[in-house]
């Protein structure tokens, strides 16, 4: 015994330490034990079962004599020593359980816990488990995980500058290899390029896994790649900032039909188009007063022409071509246009056509309506991820659905003009030719998804057309049998699309859990660095979030019943969204200096927890503070070494800087970046 219970509150206990406890050590039956040192633990009697505290701080207090007694006493025998420990569970027998069922009285003997009972409260029982690394005040005993509420409940990493997060993550992936798992997946989203030297083909995590590097230049040669032709409606909104009052619509039902006709052949689809071209140009010729006979007349011949030959082909939309066939067999000798220069379309002549260009437009609407892209038909799912063409998109399908919405509103062209010139715009950006150049290739979802999940997107092919084919068969002659690592360095990715390809990659991960069959089949372990930067905190003026933050604010809401866990690393936990926060099960804190960065982890973690963040300013590196259900109590623990740790160690700067040998060196270094920088951009 090192001391009674003089306290009791729903959350903390207060011990007066016995004098033989008062150096901090004590003899037992367990040998020598240390007392009352600060995140140590200790044991109370409460009814059938004992609560364990955990030691959060270590008082001397001064103690009054009566005047009466006049004796020269030592500060040790006029001091009381006592301690005050949060309570986070209790024993039941041998096996220790988080929560209480009641409370120790007053004058309860109060125990420093045994280092068996440690070991029960730091090795969970009843699966598999994950070592951390050490506690922090018990050297010796190693600190576990349960690995399943670990990763069932989602895991934040967080931590200033150089406080150990990448590390820490490397060691919990390291503390998951330590299984045979495989069949495990695990992505990582690395936004520094951290993690490809920490997967060596040569080394142990390199040979314990099946990893793969995508990027970090982004392109098809790199496996870096999304095919735009993956973004459901809500992405297509937001990356090209599409208004909701008449650019969202437009785009919609243009998207939608450039799908189609991605899906099948376009050429009948082209024919309408020119038909409808055609009657626009005669249109425009009726308010000419110099000329426009001579223009007519050219345009009613092609058009007789075109129409004669498409008749005569077997098509979805033949009766269509008939009907518009009789219609200018009928009205181009009535409307008796010439083909005379300078000369204006007379008012009998404007009226033949007008009439019958009324006729062929609904003609026109009938076919487009086979085809399914009419106003009047439902358009095909705007979430299929089906192929279609951006360049397409810009040049046809658009200027096309903007022309058949014209006769309902005819402003409709002005209000999308500015949609018109950032798609334009983004096409002729070779930053983002990843995304929205493309080539169309052989079940394109499902080769990316394999690539994802480590099976071969290739099919074992020599002449599969996976675009990063090359870029695979390089990467995946030495893998052994462990489980697929896949990284996306997105260290290159532009800045302002980058949330636009996590949200997307995300977004696509979650909707093949959603749809797998049977549920959570193949679990996923999503790995992001700078978590902070795709899932920002901070809402829109109008409202309405970051898309990117929407995703995983739902993965982290509904992705573990899928089989999809969220492993999250950030030097911001203030300027991450609450919601996520919020649902991580486990919460490893490293050193954080910022107040409002401490504040969000009070508020996010339990009750019990919260005295023991007071330390997080002063914690060494490597030391971290494990908080949640992953873990039977709150533990401050020293995380486990990592061989090949991320690429993130602070530069030596003066060791560098005296280095006279690379100062010659510096030229043809900054050559190297440029010629890297600027890639294939031609130089004047």
């Amino acid at each position: 015994m090192i001391g009674r219970v003089i306290d009791v509150r729903s959350t903390t206990i207060r011990v007066a330490l016995e004098v033989g406890a008062r150096g901090f050590t004590k003899v037992g039956p367990d040998g020598l034990q240390t007392v009352g040192v600060v995140n140590s633990y200790i044991t109370v009697p409460a009814g059938a079962h004992r609560v364990v505290g955990i030691v959060t701080a270590v008082y001397i207090s001064g103690r009054q004599e009566s005047k009466d007694r006049v004796e020269l006493l030592s500060q040790d025998d006029t001091a009381a020593y006592e301690l005050e420990a949060t309570v986070v569970g209790r024993f039941e027998g041998d096996t220790f359980k988080s929560g209480l069922t009641g409370y120790p009285p007053l004058h309860a003997p109060v125990q420093a816990a045994a280092p068996l009972q440690v070991k029960n409260i730091f090795h969970p029982k009843g699966g598999p488990t994950l070592r951390i690394g050490t506690s922090a005040v018990a050297t010796e005993q190693s600190v576990y995980l349960d690995a399943n509420l670990l990763l069932g409940h989602h895991c934040a990493v967080v931590g200033s500058t150089g406080s150990g997060k990448s590390c820490t993550v490397t060691a919990i992936i390291d503390g998951l290899l330590d299984h045979a798992i495989p069949n495990g997946h695990i992505v990582i989203f690395d936004i520094n390029g951290e993690y490809a030297q920490s997967f060596p083909a040569s080394r142990g995590r390199g040979k314990k896994t099946r990893p793969l590097i995508l990027g970090p230049r982004p392109g098809t040669s790199s496996g870096l790649f999304l095919p735009h032709w993956f973004m459901n409606n809500e992405e297509h909104l937001t990356l090209f900032r599409a208004s909701e009052g008449v650019q969202a619509p437009v785009l919609q039902r243009s998207i939608a039909d450039a799908r189609v006709a991605g899906a099948s052949t376009n050429t009948e689809l082209l024919r309408l188009q020119n038909v409808l071209s055609s009657v626009a140009i005669i249109e425009g010729a009726f308010s000419n007063t110099r000329t426009g006979s001579d223009t007519s007349f050219a345009q009613l011949v092609g058009l007789q022409t075109l129409v004669d030959g498409q008749v005569s082909q077997t098509s979805a939309c033949s009766a269509q071509w008939t009907q518009i066939k009789r219609i200018l067999d009928v009205g181009i000798p009535q409307a008796g246009v010439q083909n005379v220069e300078w000369t204006p379309l007379t008012a009998p002549q404007r009226d033949v056509l007008a009439r019958m260009f009324v006729k062929i437009r609904s003609h026109i609407q009938a076919a487009l309506g086979i085809l399914g892209m009419g106003s009047a038909h439902a358009a095909p799912d705007f979430d299929a991820p089906v192929y279609y063409s951006l360049q397409d998109l810009c040049d046809i399908f658009l200027p096309n659905r903007i022309q058949l919405e014209q006769s309902a509103d005819n402003k409709i062209a002005g209000y999308v003009a500015t949609l018109q010139m950032r798609l334009s715009r983004l096409l002729a950006d070779g930053r983002y030719d990843f995304i929205t150049r493309v080539e169309k290739h052989s079940d394109p979802l499902g080769s990316y998804l394999k690539a994802l999940m480590g099976v071969d997107p290739t099919g074992g092919k020599s002449d599969s057309e996976w675009p990063a084919a090359d870029a695979y068969r390089a990467q995946v002659a030495t893998h052994g049998s462990g489980p697929s690592v896949t990284i996306f360095d997105l260290s290159l990715v532009a800045n302002d699309v980058l949330e636009n390809v996590t949200a997307l990659l995300g977004r696509v991960l979650f909707d093949f859990a959603v749809r797998s069959d049977p549920r959570a089949e193949h679990p996923l372990l999503l790995v992001l660095e700078e978590a902070h930067r795709f899932i920002p905190s901070q809402r829109e003026l109008s409202g309405s979030g970051s898309r990117s933050a929407a995703v995983f604010e739902r993965i982290a809401k509904e992705g573990r019943k899928f089989g999809l866990s969220l492993l999250l690393a950030s030097q911001r936990p203030s300027e991450l969204s609450e919601t996520v926060v919020a649902q991580c099960g486990t919460v490893i804190a490293h050193r954080l200096t910022h107040e409002a960065d401490q504040s969000l982890l009070r508020h996010a973690t339990a009750l019990s927890s919260r005295a023991l963040l007071d330390q997080l300013p002063s914690l060494a590196q490597q030391h971290a503070l494990v908080t949640g259900v992953s873990t039977g109590v709150p533990v401050a623990v020293r995380v486990r070494d990592v061989d090949d740790p991320p690429k993130s160690d602070d530069p030596d700067f003066m060791s560098t800087w005296g280095d006279a040998e690379k100062l010659p060196g510096l030229a043809d270094h900054i050559d190297q970046v440029v010629k890297d920088w600027q890639g294939d951009a031609p130089s004047n």
